[in-house]
């Protein structure tokens, strides 16, 4: 994989949903048409994280932030199927993303992972609660979106 050199490491490490819950700003959560920010169900995968519930028109969805203690390249392995319509990699303010969906879930959501530190992954998951109101571009766009902002914060706290 390649990805680009971290320009610093992002303080996601120990990270608790609470902290989570404030790396998207008022202006940010507008721009996203999210609110709130709870933390995020524990169902097995224990990832602390956040999850912001969001609507744009007929289209119901969450934006997810987790915090995974895992290096990107390792934690990929397990989750993105390389080889999607909508893999891509690219660069979210220096650091290296990885954009992907879940094989045949397609429609239910897309996720971008950030190589966020070495050993940490910001996992930003997008599912969209109301299945055909958007396209696998838009959900992705929205995901990245998200990524983008979490960045953006987490930049701006170090």
């Amino acid at each position: 994989m390649n990805l680009p050199q971290r320009p610093k490491d992002l303080a996601i490490a120990g990270k608790q949903d609470a902290d989570i819950c404030t790396w998207l700003t008022s202006e940010q959560k507008k721009a996203l048409d999210v609110g709130g920010g709870r933390p995020v169900i524990k169902d097995g995968n224990n990832y602390n994280g956040c999850d912001f519930a969001g609507e744009d028109g007929p289209a119901l969805y969450g934006i997810a932030f987790r915090v995974v203690p895992e290096g990107i390249e390792d934690f990929l392995k397990k989750v993105v199927d390389p080889s999607a319509e909508t893999a891509a990699t690219y660069d979210i303010q220096g650091f290296g993303a990885v954009q992907g969906q879940i094989p045949g879930a397609e429609s239910l959501g897309c996720a971008v992972y950030v190589d966020a530190a070495e050993g940490q992954t910001l996992y930003v998951d997008m599912a969209l609660d109301a299945p055909g109101t958007m396209d696998n571009q838009q959900m992705c766009e929205k995901a990245k979106q998200a990524a983008d902002a979490a960045v953006t914060t987490l930049q701006s706290q170090s």
